[in-house]
């Protein structure tokens, strides 16, 4: 038992020093004290929307009104231990309220005063842009407050004597719902919404389709950290056989269908050319797995351009798994329960793991014997 003992504490003192002769990124990021406004676009792009709420008028407030209210809504979603970004966020543009919802275990930062919307939030992303599908939704998000500005009460029908606005009104409610492909609203509702504003039934709600297929703007390194953090995983895959397979690291990145390709050659000038991209339902799934390419680029990159979210705690253990099997091809019993140590129940507590880690460690314990 000492001579293992003895062994273990030899690799390890190798192994460090090893490690920190070779790669000077190995330091811990240091927190940042002013957050990069285009990693706030990169994370709305994953995690964030814009959206137009449209509700019936409440009749117990406006008995003799039939009519619906429209609310412009800015809003990023993430998981409850990740609230510390969204407070970074609110503290960034000074308004806004960050609401906690523990029946689902989220947190959001949510902007609804069209003042702060049309003042802050639309100037900053005029400035550094979101793309694709959110840039569709932000587009029209900005001509729906454009219509709605002058208006300080709930939009309302006028009576039939005044039917001056219903023009803006049929504007309003189609640029409402031609914002997200994933709406939840049917053509059977919004035929509903149409006839409560009582416009014609002759002229349906025809909605905006979207048309952004290409980058048209600086994809900053920035929001590509904004990106990762919001729609990125890492995951070290631990093989069920010993024998054959290997424990790998993976960068896996969420791209959506209409973006995937032109997002993939951006990403590439940083984190390097061995990704693979694959489908996966309605999404696509880029995943960097080459050993060589997540020390060279990926970890340089996240520790130049630091995530914010608890996704940054997966990360470094991520990160100090490659070291490790960058250092040593050939992993020694006490190194590979290390690893499983560190990283085998990093990810949601190892849920999604087939087997336990407990049960794990009985198949390193018997093949290593």
């Amino acid at each position: 038992m000492k001579k293992q003992k003895t062994k273990l504490n030899m690799n390890s003192n190798y192994l460090n020093k090893k490690i920190c002769q070779q790669f000077s990124t190995l330091n811990y990021s240091k927190p940042i004290k002013i957050i990069d406004p285009y990693y706030i676009s990169g994370l709305t792009q994953a995690d964030g929307s814009f959206f137009c709420s449209i509700e019936k008028i409440n009749k117990k407030d406006h008995p003799n009104s039939k009519g619906l209210t429209f609310t412009p809504i800015f809003d990023i979603t993430l998981d409850l231990d990740s609230k510390f970004t969204l407070d970074q966020i609110q503290s960034y543009f000074g308004c806004g309220k960050v609401i906690t919802k523990l029946s689902d275990n989220t947190v959001r930062y949510r902007v609804i005063n069209r003042k702060d919307l049309v003042n802050i939030i639309i100037p900053h992303f005029k400035t550094y842009p979101v793309f694709f599908n959110k840039l569709h939704a932000f587009n029209l998000f900005s001509k729906i407050l454009e219509l709605l500005s002058p208006v300080l009460l709930p939009v309302v029908l006028p009576n039939k004597k005044q039917r001056s606005g219903e023009r803006d009104l049929k504007r309003i409610l189609t640029l409402s719902v031609s914002m997200n492909l994933a709406s939840r609203r049917t053509d059977k509702d919004i035929l509903e919404l149409s006839q409560i504003l009582g416009l014609s039934s002759n002229e349906p709600i025809k909605k905006i389709p979207y048309t952004i297929c290409n980058i048209t703007s600086e994809f900053n390194p920035g929001f590509l950290a904004g990106l990762i953090d919001g729609d990125g995983s890492f995951n070290i895959s631990f093989p069920q056989n010993l024998e054959t397979g290997k424990i790998k690291p993976v960068l896996s990145l969420c791209l959506g269908k209409n973006a995937a390709s032109q997002f993939f050659k951006e990403i590439k000038i940083y984190l390097g050319a061995s990704g693979v991209l694959s489908q996966s339902k309605s999404i696509f799934i880029l995943k960097i797995s080459y050993l060589d390419d997540l020390i060279k680029y990926v970890i340089p990159f996240i520790d130049n351009n630091p995530l914010l979210t608890k996704k940054k705690d997966h990360y470094e253990i991520w990160k100090e798994v490659c070291f490790i099997l960058k250092a040593d091809k050939i992993l020694t019993k006490e190194i590979y329960l290390k690893i499983v140590e560190l990283a085998y129940n990093m990810n949601k507590g190892g849920k999604r793991r087939k087997i336990t880690k407990e049960e794990y460690i009985k198949v390193i314990n018997s093949f290593y014997g």
